[in-house]
């Protein structure tokens, strides 16, 4: 407010009836001044906005935004499934964080989000040697044994090409995305069954995935968390399991140590 006088004339000649309307008009003027109140669009036209701005994301990105909008304008609710509902309720309120900076503003209210609880699954000896010996003999157990071996990322192995000149007797490169930021990084062979790559699809492993587990409730990532314990169980040291992983910090490595239980320990050999 700049404090200037305001005049407002009521367009009434009446003195008492003009004092009669001035409190009612003055208040609200007082009020819109002090409070301007920002002019609001529909949550769909916010949404048409977002996605003409370039924000600088990947495709793929896009893509999950745009299903999820697109499906959340249709159903008017967020899913019932708690990891779901809390990427369907962020992506909702990016949305909107968007356009308050932008100075657009919709009279939609933000979702609260509620993280859910971490997955914390390992697999066990006998569901280890289920992967090992009753999974179909293919490129894609291969691939499924060496994230189980190596620790690495399903897309670091789906994008794995071989290259003579990054493939040595101890370790190979994979490319990995951090941040939108694309870089190389080396994992440990072990014994894993690497050879010239796996060239399948993500659609294909998944596929593979969900016949071979037989109604077993593990998923794919569980396979690397198994890696992170059994490492940890045999002696090596967190710092030395963030490096195989590809971590920045030990910080992540210690929450894919979470299944890590005290009857788990093991007392030193003397």
């Amino acid at each position: 407010m700049n404090y200037q006088r305001k005049q407002l004339s009521t367009q009434v000649r009446d003195y008492k009836l003009a004092v009669k309307v001035a409190r009612k008009i003055y208040p609200n003027l007082f009020a819109e001044l002090k409070y301007p109140t920002n002019p609001t669009i529909p949550f769909e036209q916010l949404v048409k906005k977002f996605f003409k701005h370039d924000h600088g994301y990947s495709k793929r990105t896009i893509s999950m935004y745009n299903q999820i909008l697109k499906d959340y304008i249709y159903k008017g609710v967020l899913p019932d499934h708690p990891t779901t509902r809390s990427i369907w309720a962020r992506t909702i309120n990016r949305v909107i964080n968007w356009g308050e900076r932008q100075d657009i503003f919709t009279n939609h209210k933000k979702h609260p989000v509620d993280e859910p609880e971490p997955r914390a699954r390992i697999l066990t000896d006998e569901e280890i040697i289920i992967v090992k010996e009753q999974f179909v003999d293919c490129r894609l157990k291969d691939l499924c044994l060496t994230s189980l071996i190596t620790g690495a990322r399903q897309m670091e192995l789906l994008h794995y090409i071989p290259d003579p000149s990054n493939d040595f007797d101890d370790y190979f490169i994979v490319t990995t995305k951090s941040k939108m930021v694309e870089k190389k990084r080396s994992i440990l062979k072990f014994d894993a069954p690497i050879k010239n790559g796996w060239d399948v699809s993500r659609h294909q492993l998944n596929n593979y995935w969900m016949r071979s587990k037989r109604g077993l409730d593990i998923q794919f990532r569980d396979l690397r968390r198994t890696f992170a314990v059994k490492k940890y169980q045999a002696g090596y040291s967190l710092l030395d399991i963030s490096k195989m992983m590809g971590h920045d910090s030990v910080v992540t490595t210690e929450k894919y140590l979470k299944p890590f239980l005290v009857t788990m320990i093991t007392a030193p050999a003397k």
